[in-house]
């Protein structure tokens, strides 16, 4: 899973509040109960895409990360859901002012991760939310035209199935759920690498996992290429920051 990488709220008390629009037309306008973690690096200069620095300079890495992130935000939006963002690598300070300068909405819930590695971020994250969540999403930033209906999908199959996963074509997965507490599934993982899906789901009994579509993380110069094709057309929750990086690196 490349999230690029619980968690400190700086909410106060768990009231969460819940976002009034409508679900997407590909599930219908149900409620989904449950909420939506955002994991991501807080967007540092020198510290974020560094996979693509033989293409681009450290200012264009950081521009295209915050515009996957600030997308991937805008692009949650409309959810009826708890929306919760995740940063690693950063201060409290630091988060705030990223939300201010972002004009991020009120009902988005900002955290810090903590924990050694990813999964140690995941688990403590998990942990923070689902006492007020039985459906908890979990979601990376560097997916900006996956189709919105695999996210409510995976809220959906939570009533069937305790785990939900959206596998990367790089052997990853860019969406996990889960419906009751699995703590072994982020424990004992070779994070980063081309086993990370295989080794999760070896961790489960036959039937207790639902796959979603396979899709794609935005992480080397050929994604990119692929990123431009998708976004060559509308489509629902267009990745509007994403689309003007690249068509000003083309210009």
């Amino acid at each position: 899973m490349d999230f690029l990488t619980g968690s400190v709220s700086f909410c106060g008390s768990p009231k969460l509040q819940i976002v009034g629009r409508a679900i997407f037309s590909g599930v219908g306008r149900t409620r989904l109960n449950g909420a939506l973690l955002v994991f991501s690096r807080y967007p540092r200069l020198g510290e974020v895409k560094t996979r693509l620095s033989p293409i681009l300079s450290p200012a264009a890495c950081l521009e295209l990360h915050q515009a996957l992130l600030l997308d991937t935000l805008d692009r949650i939006a409309p959810f009826e859901v708890a929306r919760h963002l995740f940063l690693a690598d950063c201060s409290e300070l630091e988060i705030r002012e990223f939300a201010r300068a972002h004009r991020l909405p009120a009902g988005l819930h900002l955290h810090i991760q903590e924990g050694k590695d990813l999964g140690d971020r995941m688990w403590n994250a998990y942990r923070e939310v689902s006492p007020s969540w039985d459906r908890i999403v979990f979601l990376g930033s560097d997916s900006p035209s996956l189709p919105l209906s695999r996210i409510a999908e995976s809220l959906v199959q939570l009533e069937h199935f305790p785990v939900v996963a959206g596998p990367v074509e790089d052997g990853g997965y860019y969406l996990l759920a889960l419906a009751e507490p699995r703590k072994e599934l982020f424990y004992g993982i070779q994070w980063g690498t081309s086993v990370v899906l295989e080794q999760t789901l070896s961790k489960l009994g036959v039937g207790e996992c639902f796959l979603l579509a396979p899709w794609y993380d935005v992480d080397t110069e050929s994604d990119l290429h692929r990123l431009e094709k998708d976004l060559g057309g509308e489509f629902e929750g267009f990745p509007r920051r994403t689309f003007d990086f690249l068509r000003q690196k083309a210009s």
